[in-house]
């Protein structure tokens, strides 16, 4: 298995450049290799704060064990590759393979609702292949929102952050994921582990967000209980029919009631899929996910 080099300070190799994001679990910058001028992504734990020391030491160990399961699925080519460790200004710092586009949150802003069938199936039908090779990695992503997916120019998508990833089947001990992403059992300890399946919740929350612009049981504005509705009656009628089924299955309140896995998620979404050397839908996005499954047959 591939090592990941420790580098130390990463000033001596890289530069660091513009702060792109920033999370529950770090800080993302943009860096640039100081000799090769190759681009890199950096994710670096947040400062220290007012907390005891032991937290700030915690969450650097944290970071190396992210670091740890990204080396875990080299050779998924739709997960960055993790390049290297080290520390940026006193902190564990990961550095990953720079992906070149856009965020899928940014590409469905600037167009939801996103109804046309070869745009939905293409956005979850390559999640699903994915996820596929994570899930039979025995890890679950947790942490499934557009935030975490990148469209390339090319209309690939590229799966990030494994931040919140486990082993499926094992014990958490608190809770996983996103609110309002996350499925009901990653809002506490889990004593039985967490599934693909917690996966394919958050597979559906990405599906119903983009064709009725709403997350299910009341999403980012409550916590889920037991009983809430999936979705309000105005919102559930516009849910397109060819869809409607499999996403309300996808979401729903017990793991056990879900879909089977990505396999028979894909197998549902399959008829929708843009035909091999077919034209772009009206209103495509930009990029277009259509135009990986345009010119490339699926892979499940």
């Amino acid at each position: 298995m591939k090592k990941i080099e420790r580098l130390g300070d990463v000033e001596k190799h890289y530069e660091v450049l513009d702060m792109v994001g920033c999370g529950g679990q770090g800080e993302l910058f943009i860096g640039q290799h100081r000799k090769s001028g190759e681009r890199v992504a950096l994710k670096v734990q947040k400062p220290w704060g007012l907390g005891a020391r032991k937290y700030f030491d915690e969450a650097g160990e944290e970071l190396l064990e992210e670091g740890g399961r990204m080396l875990a699925l080299t050779g998924i080519k739709a997960i960055p590759e993790i390049l290297a460790t080290g520390t940026h200004k006193g902190r564990r710092c990961l550095v990953m393979e720079f992906v070149k586009g856009r965020q899928l949150q940014d590409v469905l802003l600037a167009a939801r609702p996103v109804r046309h069938p070869n745009t939905v199936a293409s956005v979850i039908g390559q999640l699903c292949e994915i996820l596929r090779e994570v899930h039979e990695k025995r890890l679950v992503h947790c942490d499934l929102k557009p935030e975490n997916v990148i469209v390339e120019p090319d209309g690939r998508l590229r799966l990030i952050d494994m931040g919140w990833a486990v082993s499926s089947g094992a014990e958490t001990a608190d809770a996983h994921g996103t609110l309002g992403w996350a499925s009901p059992e990653q809002s506490e300890a889990s004593p039985y582990g967490l599934t693909p399946q917690a996966d394919i919740f958050g597979l559906g929350c990405i599906l119903l967000e983009m064709t009725v612009m709403r997350l299910p049981y009341g999403g980012l504005e409550e916590r889920a209980v037991l009983g809430c509705p999936v979705l309000p009656p105005d919102r559930l009628a516009l849910l397109p029919p060819q869809f409607a089924s499999l996403a309300l299955q996808m979401v729903r309140w017990e793991a056990e009631e879900r879909p089977a896995d990505v396999q028979e998620v894909f197998d549902r979404l399959r008829p929708y899929l843009p035909p091999l050397g077919s034209r772009r839908p009206p209103r495509p996005l930009d990029p277009d996910p259509t135009e990986y499954y345009r010119t490339h047959p699926p892979r499940m």
